[in-house]
C-alpha cells in the first residue's frame, strides 16, 4: 500500500474560487492534512502508546476559520512568506534601493504582509509520494522586489515523517524566508505547558517589546532559554527574565548549532508523557522559532471541536534570523536572481520507547 491521498473540497474562497483539502493518509493509517488555501499544514493524526490517533497538528474543519483567523493573526499552519517572521518598521535596503513594505503587526512587517503568502489559493499537483504547491508571487506584490516563483512539497512517509520542501526562483534580488508556522500539542489538547522540549541551540537572538531583534546573539547558559536538556516548556515560562517579559513568554528565534551552515540539522526535540508522543524537527535553515502560543486564540471551533485557546499549543518555525534584511551580523536572506531557493523542513513523530 503506497500513500493515499484524497481530494476533498474545504470551502469557497471570498471570490467563490474552490478550495481543496488533501487528505494523505500513510501504511500506518497516520494521517496528514494539507489545503490549497495557503499551502497550509491543517492537522497531523499519529497513534499514541494506546494505539488511538491523536491529533498533534492544530487546524480548522473548513476554509471558514482560516478566513476568520485573519483577523486575529495567528497563521495557524501556513506557509508563511514572502518572508516569515519581523522586518522592522516594514523597510529594508537592498542594492541601493529601499523598499516599504506593510506594518501589519504594530509598526512592523509580519510573516509577509496583509496579504501574504498564508492568504492565496495554491495550484497544486500530486504524484504517489507527496502534493505540491505552487503560486507565482509579481514584482512589487506586498512591496518585494521581482516575480517570485516558488513551490512547497509535503511529502508523508511510512515511518510519520512529514517532509517539507521550499524551492523558488526570481528574476530580481530578493528576501526570501519561508517557513510553516504549524501549532503543535503532543497531548492533543489542553495547554502545553506540561510537554518537554530540548533545543539544540546554545544560543538565542534577544528580542526588543517589541519583538524586534536588538542586534546581538547571546547564549542560553543560566537563562530560561536553556533547553539543552529536556524540559517542561512550563517550567520557566514564568520567570521575570527581561526576554521573557518582552515575549510574553518563549518568542524567540534560536540559533541551531551546526556543523555547516546549510547541513540539514536536528533543531529541536519535543515529546508528551502522557500519550507518549514525540517530535523531532530537523531542517537546512540555520535558525527556529519557538513560539509558546502566548497570543493563541480563535473565534472558532478548531478540529477537536473546541476553540483554541492560550498556550494550548506551540510553534517551531524552521528560519532565516527575522529582521535579516537589516541585520547585517545574521546569516544573508537574499534570493540573488536566478538562483534556487532550497530549503527543507522535516517533522517526524514518533513513540518514545
Amino acid at each position: 500500500m503506497s500513500l493515499k491521498i484524497e481530494k476533498l473540497p474545504f470551502g469557497k474562497m471570498p471570490d467563490g474560487e474552490d478550495i481543496l483539502l488533501l487528505r494523505l493518509t500513510n501504511e500506518c493509517g497516520a494521517i496528514a492534512l494539507v489545503t490549497t488555501y495557503g499551502a497550509t499544514l491543517a492537522g497531523v493524526l499519529v497513534p499514541d502508546r494506546e494505539g488511538k490517533l491523536v491529533q498533534v497538528v492544530k487546524g480548522f474543519p473548513s476554509v471558514e476559520g482560516y478566513l476568520a483567523d485573519l483577523g486575529i493573526g495567528t497563521y495557524l499552519g501556513a506557509s508563511c512568506g514572502r518572508y516569515a517572521n519581523r522586518i522592522a518598521k516594514g523597510r529594508f535596503v537592498l542594492d541601493g534601493e529601499q523598499y516599504t513594505l506593510a506594518t501589519n503587526n504594530g509598526e512592523n512587517h509580519l510573516h509577509g504582509g496583509n496579504q501574504g503568502f498564508n492568504t492565496k489559493n495554491w495550484q497544486y499537483e500530486t504524484d504517489e509520494e507527496s502534493v505540491t504547491f505552487h503560486y507565482f508571487s509579481r514584482d512589487g506584490e506586498e512591496g518585494y522586489p521581482g516575480n517570485l516563483k516558488v513551490s512547497v512539497r509535503y511529502g508523508w512517509s511510512a515511518t510519520n515523517e512529514l517532509s517539507i520542501h521550499y524551492s523558488g526562483v526570481c528574476d530580481k534580488n530578493t528576501p526570501l524566508n519561508m517557513t510553516s508556522h504549524a501549532y503543535f500539542n503532543l497531548d492533543g489538547q489542553g495547554t502545553v505547558l506540561g510537554n518537554e522540549m530540548k533545543i539544540h541551540a546554545s544560543r538565542f537572538i534577544p528580542i526588543h517589546p517589541d519583538a524586534i531583534p536588538t542586534g546581538e546573539i547571546r547564549f542560553v547558559k543560566d537563562t530560561a532559554f536553556d533547553f539543552s536538556r529536556f524540559k517542561k516548556i512550563g517550567r520557566d515560562i514564568d520567570k521575570k527574565e527581561e526576554q521573557l517579559v518582552n515575549g510574553c513568554g518563549y518568542d524567540h528565534c534560536f540559533v541551531i548549532d551546526k556543523q555547516e551552515a546549510d547541513d540539514l540539522a536536528l533543531a529541536v526535540e519535543a515529546r508528551s508523557k502522557k500519550t507518549g508522543c514525540t517530535l523531532a524537527v530537523w531542517t537546512t535553515l540555520p535558525g527556529v522559532q519557538f513560539y509558546s502560543g502566548n497570543y493563541l486564540r480563535s473565534d472558532l471551533p478548531s478540529c477537536d471541536g473546541k476553540p483554541l485557546g492560550y498556550r494550548e499549543a506551540f510553534c517551531l518555525e524552521p528560519e532565516f534570523f527575522p529582521d535579516s534584511p537589516n541585520q547585517s551580523i545574521f546569516p544573508s536572506c537574499i534570493l540573488k536572481a536566478g538562483e534556487e531557493f532550497d530549503q527543507t523542513i522535516i517533522y517526524q513523530f514518533g513513540l518514545e520507547e
